[in-house]
Formats: structure tokens, C-alpha cells, sequence
């Protein structure tokens, strides 16, 4: 009967081993996926939007292409997308603000004090610090977008990205009641933001 248990003890040990491999494997592997972050007003910077608009943002990663894929969607905005950007190095809370920003025209598509990344619609910013997608097109109140970015190691770089520090805001043609700046928010800042997370 003894004999029987210490047979049994390496067999029921490499079980343990490759089972703890495979989850190791899958918690510390090479491919992250996160779905339904939640794209609101609440997480625009340097205060929060008093937008009632909503999305959801899902974004998968992997480490070995070095390709973030991510789909976004949103409805309730007060008007048309101007601009879509994608902006960073900034944590949950905070922007990543351009040194010595200052507006070429108050409400131009152009017109935002982040340190933008990738613009994917909206017309192209002039910034030296900046190169994105141009493109005239303004997209619907209620609308979604699917984009791709490669973690280059430069400008977009993995550890930053693991550490979600990228962000997403949406930005609307709207002019708020009352006077500048305060009344082109959604236009600098974002209506709705969401923080690019994939672990």
C-alpha cells in the first residue's frame, strides 16, 4: 500500500507542475485582451466633462507582433466627433499636457493642450511633437472606430502601455454655453476619455 502512495507522489507532482505552468503561462504570456473599459466624461483631465456621454473602449495586446488593436465605441455625445486622440504618458486622472501649449485658433480641430500621439479623424495638428492619421472626416454623435498601433519602442513604448498610461479622448464640434475657454471644453479637453489599459 506504501509502495502504491510513493508511485503515485511524482505522478500527482507533475500534474501540479504543468498545471501551475499553464497558469503561469496564461497570466505572464504574450497576449492581453481587456474589454468594456468604460469611456465617460468623469475621466477627462484636468477636470471632469459634464457630458452624459458613454462608450466602451476594448483593447487587445501582443507582446510578440508588438501590436495593440483597439475598438472603440460611444453614443450620447452633444454633436459630431471632431477629433479622436490618443494621448499620453499620463496616468488614471491626469493629462499629459503639452510645454508651452498655446491654441493656433480657439476652435479649431486642431485646438488641444495634449501631448497627442495618434489623431485618428479630425484634421491634422501642426505641433513638431505629433504625427497622426489625417483625415477631414467628422464622425457621428453615436458612432465606433477600430484602430491599430505599434508599440515602436519611441514614440508608443510597451512598458508605458503595460502600465496604462495612454488615454483615449473623444473630442465634439460643441461650444458650451458661456465664455472661452471654459465654453470650448469638449473641443480642447474631450467629452468622454477612457485610459488604455490591457492587463
Amino acid at each position: 500500500m506504501k509502495l502504491i502512495k510513493l508511485s503515485a507522489l511524482p505522478l500527482l507532482f507533475c500534474c501540479i507542475l504543468a498545471s501551475s505552468c499553464e497558469k503561469e503561462y496564461n497570466e505572464n504570456g504574450t497576449e492581453y485582451v481587456k474589454n468594456d473599459l468604460p469611456v465617460t466624461g468623469a475621466q477627462v483631465s484636468p477636470q471632469a466633462s459634464p457630458s452624459s456621454g458613454t462608450g466602451k473602449l476594448t483593447a487587445s495586446y501582443s507582446k510578440r507582433t508588438k501590436l495593440l488593436t483597439y475598438s472603440l465605441t460611444w453614443s450620447g455625445l452633444s454633436d459630431s466627433v471632431m477629433a479622436i486622440r490618443i494621448s499620453g504618458p499620463a496616468p488614471v486622472g491626469y493629462g499629459a499636457f503639452r510645454a508651452g501649449y498655446a491654441p493656433a485658433a480657439a476652435t479649431a480641430d486642431t485646438t488641444t493642450p495634449y501631448n497627442v500621439l495618434q489623431q485618428v479623424t479630425g484634421t491634422l495638428l501642426t505641433s513638431a511633437n505629433t504625427s497622426q492619421f489625417v483625415s477631414t472626416k467628422k464622425l457621428p454623435a453615436t458612432g465606433s472606430y477600430t484602430g491599430t498601433i505599434l508599440m515602436d519602442g519611441v514614440k508608443f513604448k510597451e512598458v508605458d502601455l503595460m502600465n496604462g498610461l495612454y488615454f483615449i479622448t473623444i473630442h465634439s464640434k460643441t461650444i458650451l454655453p458661456g465664455t472661452a475657454p471654459a465654453n470650448l471644453f469638449y473641443r480642447w479637453y474631450g467629452e468622454i476619455r477612457a485610459q488604455l489599459k490591457v492587463n
